[in-house]
């Protein structure tokens, strides 16, 4: 293959294991703390990413500025720690092969990465203005390369493989937010908000097609296949985010925010696309080094330059404190099945208490999204103005360590 496929597909991977991203909890650890359950209780410039309208909230605070976050995660939806330590360099048995094979859904091996990082994120009043790096990414490999890798092909039969695909997004945004007060009732009040995103497009990469096809005869291996990559360096667009929120009753919070609602990256610089093909012909372990029996071919091309959409986000959640502890709860329910962001329902619940003024405890619980059942766990530090947070989080179970991934993640900041 050519370098720049080979770059490319390296790209979607190094963004699948180690992304960073913000508008998002990613990069908030008393959100990654409570499993997510954050849209209601987001205040200052933690607002962009939720819902921009709880910046006009009544306990928002005068001034905040983030010093720094930080966070990083990455699941799969299928094996957890415990298989890999199970079957890592292990003789696999039959039984080992079946177990395998069988804990992959049938849409096949999916690998999401997500985390964040910002820095002098600064909101006063209802004004916030963020300016962060974010990127997402998501791959799949079809359960078909797992069976063929553990049992082989049968003889005559021939196995076809379509459903493979990766995406992957790097990209700068400078959010500015702003909330206000729409109206006073008897039972509270009711705010909206919106947010204005600059996004400045890094890098873009999509596995546009990937086919193969393998048929096993007396005489070797028959097969075909092609990789065809879509990519991009660089390119800029805007988005828009909007929310509303209300207070109810004693102390009640309820927060709807739609992320995303419009966005738009043209990509205009170095947009090319990669194509590799192969085919084979009666390819048998002594055959594999000739040129007879292996033919390839790679091609590289300038493109039009094009344009992609971030993936928009429905945030909705409630908070109400109970004597020391914040109780929250959220319903996250992404708009497309993109990088970044699943159809998948999430439901979370969290808590935060705060019987120590000076060090705040947080634990969450998830139930679907991207992560599946989760679990969050974390702490503060609270110095006068200075705060310092921290936070774990599980995927695909609620026990520590034997997960199919995990999180974690660090803030800092003043409030005054």
């Amino acid at each position: 293959m050519k370098t720049r496929i080979i770059l490319s597909i390296c790209l979607v991977l190094a963004i699948i294991m180690f992304v960073s991203a913000k508008a998002s909890s990613w990069d908030d650890a008393r959100s990654v703390a409570m499993a997510g359950s954050h849209t209601a209780v987001a205040r200052g410039y933690n607002s962009i990413g939720y819902n921009p309208a709880n910046l006009a909230l009544p306990d928002r605070p005068g001034t905040a500025i983030q010093l720094i976050g930080i966070g990083s995660g990455l699941t799969n939806n299928a094996f957890s720690i415990g298989d890999y330590k199970k079957y890592n360099g292990a003789f696999l048995s039959e039984a080992d092969k079946n177990d395998i094979l069988q804990k992959i859904p049938a849409e096949g091996l999916e690998f999401r990465g997500t985390s964040a990082a910002s820095v002098l994120s600064f909101s006063t009043g209802p004004i916030a203005v963020s300016a962060s790096a974010q990127a997402s990414g998501k791959g799949i490999i079809s359960k078909d390369v797992f069976e063929i890798a553990l049992f082989g092909n049968k003889l005559g039969e021939t196995i076809e493989i379509d459903d493979a695909d990766a995406e992957g997004v790097v990209h700068l945004d400078v959010n500015l937010a702003y909330g206000r007060r729409v109206k006073t009732f008897d039972w509270g009040e009711l705010t909206a908000g919106i947010n204005l995103k600059y996004i400045r497009g890094l890098a873009y990469v999509e596995v546009t097609e990937a086919l193969a096809t393998a048929t096993t005869l007396p005489e070797g291996i028959n097969g075909d296949g092609s990789v065809i990559v879509k990519s991009a360096l660089g390119g800029s667009g805007y988005g828009l985010d909007l929310g509303a929120a209300a207070t109810y009753g004693n102390n009640w919070i309820f927060s709807a925010g739609l992320d995303n609602l419009v966005s738009s990256i043209n990509w205009s610089k170095e947009t090319r696309e990669n194509a590799y093909t192969y085919e084979l012909s009666s390819l048998t372990t002594e055959t594999a080094d000739e040129d007879s029996s292996v033919s390839s071919d790679d091609v590289e091309r300038d493109i039009a330059p094009f344009s992609t959409s971030l993936a928009p986000q429905l945030n909705l959640g409630a908070s109400h404190p109970l004597g020391r502890f914040l109780l929250a709860a959220d319903l996250k329910l992404g708009l497309a099945n993109r990088a970044g962001v699943t159809t998948r329902p999430e439901i979370s619940l969290g808590a935060e208490y705060s019987g120590l003024s000076f060090l705040p405890l947080r634990g969450g619980i998830g139930i679907g999204g991207v992560r599946g059942t989760s679990l969050g766990l974390g702490a503060g530090l609270r110095l006068s103005s200075f705060f310092i947070d921290f936070a774990w989080a599980s995927s695909g179970t609620l026990l520590p360590g034997i997960g199919r991934g995990g999180a974690v993640a660090l803030s800092s900041g003043l409030s005054f």
